[in-house]
């Protein structure tokens, strides 16, 4: 089997263009055109157009939507100033003006660039990925994953229209935000022949839209501490539907779902996949942990957001996309898909249902972790007028 690089790699849809999908009035906008303008830009520097020029055609560029989408995407509330605009800009024009970037100067940018020097000095490899992108139909295979995505989503609850680009960019393989979804187009999962994975495009894009259909919120009028609390329990629930039941994980701790329809677990990320499960332990710990400072009002939003990046969504499997697809998979396991909806629809039940799902089904649950009772119960709680703090 050819390896593939990263979680969620294919990543890509493969022409600009706008098509309905039968699922009510769902329709999805897809633009490859930043994937023709980059090439434009690197073609130029490779034939010796000044810096001048360049500098000016990325101007141009960086200014479309598919890269204001990038941006929004690097800079997020919980890491702003991640990848300034000019810092990207400086780190192309090094593949040709080398003193325009001196590595160490940003983190992402240093990691993005591995991507591009593969590229820059082989534009014939650009290209004819570029053809194979334009000259694809994706019309069947989106509309595809997008049903199936549907299909693990309340009947209320609809993925709604949107807007997808393909970007080359050289960093995140996939990501949502804002109601559109990116890809990169330097990572485009190829077969053993060298096509582009069908299979492996369409479970990424299927991952990604199910995220769009997810509308559970916090009640309005939580506490500081409630509010905070929710953001600690449903910390897990988009990746870890998403994951189990969409892109196919191999057993872990709860086991494989036989009808998953993609599986996006390479050798590498499979290593990872159990790295993660061996760890189950201190996940549960850390959560719990986590929702007793909330609850006490001791966790602020910033320390929230380092720890979402740095503990839960850090590595090629985040530890989110482990717990929360092993929490959902035993809930599958015991009650079927409606506990898995009643679940998402008031995560307030998560662990008490997955708690129970270990009771109901001890045998082919027996090496999962179980919440203790206490977190269960403030779980429960949130939002009410007793719920139980933690002990000091």
């Amino acid at each position: 089997m050819k390896q593939r690089t990263h979680w969620l790699l294919l990543a890509a849809v493969l022409c600009t263009f706008s098509f309905s999908l039968p699922l009510g009035a769902q329709e999805v906008e897809v633009d490859i055109s930043a994937c023709r303008g980059m090439y434009t830009v690197l073609k130029a520097m490779h034939e010796g157009a000044p810096k001048e020029k360049v500098s000016g055609m990325l101007d141009t560029l960086l200014e479309t939507r598919p890269y204001q989408l990038m941006f929004k995407h690097y800079n997020r509330s919980w890491r702003p100033n991640h990848l300034p605009k000019p810092v990207f800009k400086r780190m192309i024009l090094s593949l040709q003006f080398e003193k325009e970037y001196s590595p160490g100067e940003n983190e992402r940018a240093d990691k993005m660039r591995t991507r591009w020097t593969k590229y820059y000095p082989n534009l014939l490899l650009y290209e004819t990925q570029l053809r194979q992108l334009e000259a694809a139909d994706l019309h069947k295979s989106i509309n595809d994953g997008v049903r199936y995505a549907q299909g693990w989503l309340p009947t209320e609850w609809k993925i709604p229209n949107f807007y997808l680009a393909v970007i080359p960019n050289g960093g995140s393989p996939a990501f949502t935000i804002d109601g559109a979804q990116g890809y990169d187009f330097f990572q485009l999962s190829q077969s053993g022949t060298g096509e582009i994975d069908l299979n492996w495009l369409v479970g990424t894009v299927s991952h990604e839209s199910h995220h769009l259909g997810m509308r559970s919120t916090a009640s309005s009028g939580l506490s500081p501490a409630d509010a905070m609390a929710y953001q600690v329990l449903t910390l897990s629930v988009a990746e870890g539907v998403a994951t189990y039941f969409i892109s196919g994980p191999p057993p872990g701790r709860a086991p494989a779902l036989p009808e998953a329809r993609f599986h996006v677990f390479t050798p590498d990320l499979a290593k990872a996949w159990n790295d993660g499960i061996a760890q189950e332990e201190d996940m549960v710990q850390h959560q719990t942990a986590s929702l007793d400072k909330a609850l006490a009002g001791e966790l602020t939003q910033n320390e929230f957001d380092t720890e979402l990046r740095d503990y839960w969504l850090n590595g090629v499997v985040g530890r989110a996309y482990v717990l929360g697809s092993e929490m959902f998979g035993a809930i599958y396991t015991a009650f079927g898909k409606e506990a898995v909806f009643s679940a998402i629809q008031d995560p307030r039940r998560l662990f008490e249902l997955y708690d129970a799902a270990l009771d109901a089904k001890p045998e082919a649950l027996k090496r999962c972790v179980r919440v203790p009772e206490r977190a269960v119960k403030q779980a429960l709680a949130i939002g009410g007028r007793e719920t139980p703090r933690p002990e000091r």
